[in-house]
């Protein structure tokens, strides 16, 4: 009986870390999804649209949007690297 209470007690204080994570997260996650959106943003497609087809084609020569996801895929990548304890 009291072997039981103690893994109850060692599961309540591992669980309970863990809800307050979870909490948390749900409560940024409600603070992101209040902001509102930028008028830029929402003007993006015209101003893409307005983009001459010469340009387009340069970009696209250069290879502009597969070396702007892998920029953003290293910055993430470092960004998660930066959290680890004894690497970052």
């Amino acid at each position: 009986m009291l072997a039981d209470f103690a893994q109850w007690l060692k599961d309540f204080f591992l669980w309970l870390p863990l809800k307050i994570w979870e909490m948390m997260l749900d409560a940024l996650a409600s603070v992101i999804e209040a902001l509102p959106v930028p008028d830029f943003m929402s003007n993006a497609q015209g101003y893409m649209s307005s983009v001459g087809g010469n340009v387009l084609w340069v970009l696209d020569l250069f290879a502009v949007p597969q070396g702007m996801g892998m920029v953003m895929a290293a910055l993430v990548l470092r960004f998660i690297v930066r959290r680890i304890p004894i690497i970052g």
